[in-house]
C-alpha cells in the first residue's frame, strides 16, 4: 500500500483575483480567513493580479508591504504565455460588445483556464459568462 503525502492538499489549487488581494491588504478579516483555508502550495495568482496590486500602492511602505505579502502568501505567480494571451484575445472578441470585460479580467480568466484551475473572486459578475471557467466566490 502506498504512503499518503501528509502535505498533500484536499482542496483544488486556486488562482486568486485581485479583489481578494486588495481586501487582504486592507486588513479585512474575511479575506484573511478565505486565504488561510487554502494551503500555501495551492495558492496562485496571475501576473496581472500582481501588477494590479502593486499599481494601487500609494507610497513606499504600501509597496514594500504588498511585495512582502505577494511573496509570502502565494506559491506561484503564473506568467503570461502566448496561450493565455490568445485565450484572452478570443474572450475579448467574443464578449466585448455584450459584457464589456476589462483587458485585465480577460487575462486573469485566461490564466485560470490555461492552468485548468478554479478562479477565486469576489467579482463573480466579471467572470460568470466565461465558458469553462470555474469560480469560487469570495464574499467580503
Amino acid at each position: 500500500m502506498g504512503e499518503q503525502n501528509p502535505t498533500a492538499s484536499v482542496s483544488p489549487p486556486l488562482i486568486f483575483d485581485t479583489d481578494i488581494l486588495v481586501s487582504y491588504t486592507k486588513k479585512r478579516a474575511e479575506a484573511a480567513k478565505f486565504l488561510r483555508v487554502v494551503p500555501l502550495v495551492e495558492r496562485k495568482i496571475s501576473a496581472i493580479s500582481w501588477l494590479e496590486l502593486i499599481y494601487g500602492c500609494r507610497n513606499v511602505q504600501e509597496l514594500r508591504d504588498a511585495e512582502e505579502f505577494l511573496v509570502e502568501a502565494f506559491a506561484e505567480v503564473v506568467p503570461l504565455t502566448p496561450q493565455i494571451c490568445d485565450t484572452a484575445r478570443a474572450l475579448m472578441n467574443r464578449f466585448v460588445l455584450s459584457r464589456r470585460p476589462s483587458a485585465n479580467d480577460t487575462l486573469i480568466a485566461a490564466t485560470a483556464l490555461a492552468a485548468g484551475e478554479v478562479l477565486a473572486t469576489g467579482n463573480v459578475k466579471h467572470f460568470d459568462f466565461v465558458p469553462g471557467l470555474t469560480l469560487r466566490p469570495f464574499k467580503p
